[in-house]
């Protein structure tokens, strides 16, 4: 296992509080016509700003001569941290629709 998928363990519980909160978030203010705008534009950049970290890990292991950049790695650490918050938004959207009242189960 390389460095950047260390660093991505380590940061992914970070993915899964937000996914959930901006589900929550979606779920309490429903009524907004441009809810899904709002939630692509926060999962790009928080994924974004997330896989960053693993970017600075490979760029400081590199510069001590400790490895490589692996930029297939990096690619898959952003498309994770993408899948994960939207997974996660999801989630949070549908616990908070149950819990605030406006989901009907069938």
């Amino acid at each position: 296992m390389g460095l950047v998928y260390d660093v991505f363990d380590r940061y992914s519980i970070i993915n899964i509080i937000v996914g959930f909160a901006l589900g929550y978030y979606l779920a309490v203010f429903h009524d907004d016509p441009n809810l899904w705008i709002i939630a692509a534009v926060v999962i790009i950049i928080v994924g974004a700003i997330v896989s960053i970290m693993p970017v600075i890990a490979s760029v400081r292991a590199k510069a001590r001569g400790e490895g490589e950049i692996s930029i297939p790695e990096l690619l898959e650490a952003f498309l994770l941290n993408i899948a994960m918050l939207a997974v996660s938004t999801s989630l949070g959207f549908v616990i908070g629709s149950i819990a605030i009242g406006n989901f009907i189960i069938d």
